[in-house]
């Protein structure tokens, strides 16, 4: 029997796809997100998600998504089943580390960034400290510049505001503005640079035409030598008829040299003695300079010095200086070395006072002279009353003696350095204006003559014209008035005299000033004017007397 068996189908049931429960946050978020249809919306919404999660939040969720995979595995290799949710995991794992990727490239592009801006700004922070550094440069270039002005010695407040005219000093404006008030002071200073260079100007001038002179006198000279040595020989008979030696001294060139700059008084004084050495062939007799011409260069040069100086001094220091200067002595002399009987030996010296145009003559008993005790021959009255009235004590010149008694001086108190002014020795070297026997005789006939002929015109003189002389008046001075105003409506009034017999002698000013002005100087500028050991014999001395009242004649 055969039995017809029909496989019959094996039915497996297939298992249920378990359904994937959401939570409520995740339904929420995948609710509001839009549809993903297109790579780009994806790749956008991956970029939102990366930036939006931080690094931190990507590794909490890397580290739980490690620890369950990790789990998974354990229990995988146990033997158990492996639970869907786990792909779920490893793809959050996967997205979670190329999430952490992008944010990081993302960072490094922020970071690139942000130190791009870096960058730039410490480019302009470099920039502006450069351009601050040469600012402060400039700024400390502006206060070190120096205008010049720091190294001259203005004079004090108080006596500019006393010496300026008063539409310079604006006393009023300046007194308390400081700078304002140095630029006043400024103001003055350079004026009274200017006027000083205008005076020094004329000086100069000055000394031009006197060196011009002085060449063409020194060419006559050269032109008189040899006239003076035909002269000297035609005269030699007569030196022998009358029993005198005649020999031709030379000099030496060094005391040659000395002799063209020594002063007028002592170049007389040495052409005597030479000439009487040189007549007489004097042996017990010599004579040399003393000093020497960078001596008297430097001397100048310090006077020059000490007179542009802008001092501050009080009148009674300059009363001081001037009593210290009055008795200055030049650096050049002569010295007379002459051997007497009785084995006397004296030396004289003789010396030129600058400041009182005076000579003066100190002496030395040597110590080896036998008779050096004796009170005739002592160092004290040796030369003592050799003439009468000549005790030395006086200045023979009548303006140094009134200067010397003003500033209550005397000859006894630097009779070791200065000597004493004789009368004679001014007559021997010429600075008294004294002659010999012959010249009175000549000038007695002069003044005979003279006298002669004004006996002469006064006797051709009209009846009438005698009558009217007669009677009007005569003086020997005529008077004169000049009144000036300066820029300042200032105004100043001289009144001048001048001599008969000018220039011989020099005029005389008065100055009337307005009554602000200072008595002082006024009496100062007068006593300048009337100088006459500056006009005397001068046929340009008004002239240059009213050049000094113009330069004067805002009384400062």
């Amino acid at each position: 029997m055969s039995v017809n068996v029909r496989p019959s189908k094996r039915v497996t049931e297939e298992p249920k796809k378990e359904e994937v429960k959401l939570s409520e946050n995740a339904t929420k978020l995948l609710e509001s997100i839009s549809k993903v249809d297109t790579a780009e919306k994806l790749f956008s919404l991956e970029d939102r998600i990366a930036m939006e999660m931080t690094h931190d939040q990507i590794f909490r969720e890397f580290k739980e998504d490690y620890q369950f995979i990790n789990k998974v595995l354990e229990e995988y290799l146990e033997g158990k089943k492996i639970d869907t949710s786990s792909i779920a995991k490893i793809a959050r794992l996967r997205r979670n580390t190329r999430l952490c990727h992008y944010a990081t490239a993302q960072m490094r592009k922020e970071v690139a960034e942000r130190m791009e801006i870096v960058d730039a700004k410490l480019l302009q922070l470099q920039n502006v400290t450069s351009e601050v550094q040469h600012i402060q440069k400039e700024i400390d270039r502006c206060l070190d510049f120096s205008a010049g002005d720091e190294g001259l010695e203005l004079i004090p407040v108080e006596q500019f505001y006393s010496e300026a005219p008063t539409s310079l000093s604006r006393a009023d404006e300046t007194m308390g503005n400081e700078h304002e008030q140095y630029l006043v002071r400024l103001k003055y200073e350079d004026d009274q640079r200017r006027d000083l260079l205008s005076t020094l100007n004329e000086l100069e001038g000055r000394r031009n035409v006197l060196q011009s002179d002085i060449r063409g006198k020194e060419v006559r000279l050269q032109g008189l030598k040899p006239k003076l040595e035909d002269l000297a020989k035609v005269a030699e008979p007569v030196f022998d008829i009358v029993g005198a030696k005649f020999k031709d001294l030379t000099i030496d060139g060094e005391q040659q040299k000395l002799s063209l700059t020594l002063p007028a008084p002592l170049a007389v004084a040495h052409i005597h003695a030479n000439a009487y050495k040189e007549i007489h062939d004097d042996k017990l007799f010599d004579v040399r300079i003393v000093g020497n011409n960078e001596t008297t260069k430097q001397s100048k040069d310090d006077a020059e010095t000490k007179r542009r100086r802008k001092d501050d001094e009080t009148t009674q220091e300059k009363i001081n200086e001037l009593a210290s200067k009055i008795m200055d002595v030049h650096p050049m002399s002569l010295e007379f070395n002459i051997e007497c009987s009785n084995d006397l030996k004296i030396t004289l010296s003789i010396q030129y006072l600058t400041e009182l145009k005076v000579l003066t003559a100190k002496w030395n008993v040597h110590a080896d002279s036998k008779i050096k005790k004796s009170v005739l021959f002592s160092d004290e009255s040796l030369m003592s009353d050799l003439f009468d009235d000549d005790s030395g004590d006086k200045c023979p010149n009548k303006v140094g003696d009134l200067k010397i008694e003003h500033l209550k001086l005397n000859f006894n108190s630097s009779l070791n350095k200065t000597g004493k002014p004789y009368k004679f020795i001014q007559e021997l070297c010429g600075s008294e204006g004294e002659t010999d026997g012959i010249a009175v005789i000549e000038h007695i006939r002069k003044i005979i003559k003279a006298h002669c002929e004004d006996e002469t015109f006064i006797a051709s003189i009209p009846s009438s014209l005698s009558e009217r002389i007669a009677k009007s008046g005569s003086a020997d001075r005529f008077p004169y008035k000049i009144e000036a105003v300066d820029g300042n409506n200032k105004k100043i009034t001289a009144y001048i005299s001048v001599p008969s017999d000018y220039p011989r002698h020099a005029a005389l000013f008065g100055i009337d000033a307005s009554q602000d002005s200072s008595s002082e100087t006024v009496k100062e500028i007068e006593e300048r004017l009337n100088n006459e050991a500056f006009y005397v014999d001068n046929v340009n001395s008004i002239r240059e007397q009213l050049n000094l009242l113009l330069k004067h004649i805002d009384l400062s």
